[in-house]
């Protein structure tokens, strides 16, 4: 049954985001940029184990995580405005993202 809250909780922010992004894309990126899967993750952590040890580190991880990701999202967009398309845009910025990654796990 937790799979499935957690599929439905993945998929309905999809369609959530896919959808607003139609009519504005402002309200589709604050939804996009909410950590709302984290947040249901750290939940469902809580309710199998009560650890709170656990998804304090898992928190710590997924902020250090989302840092590489930063620096991506501008250069995503600067891309696509500039005639790069979508699908090279995002084989670049992906390339850069697991640079990124690396160059992180080799600091820490």
């Amino acid at each position: 049954m937790a799979y499935f809250i957690k599929i439905i909780i993945a998929v309905v922010v999809i369609v959530l985001v896919t959808e607003l992004s139609k009519k504005d894309t402002k309200l589709a990126a604050l939804l996009l940029a909410l950590p709302i899967i984290s947040f249901t993750a750290y939940t469902m952590i809580w309710f199998e184990s009560k650890d709170i040890e656990k998804i304090a580190k898992l928190a710590n991880e997924n902020f250090i995580y989302v840092l590489p990701v930063m620096p991506v999202l501008p250069l995503f967009s600067w891309m696509l405005r500039n005639g790069y398309g979508y699908f090279t845009s995002m084989i670049m910025v992906i390339i850069l993202m697991i640079l990124l990654f690396y160059l992180l796990q080799k600091t820490l």
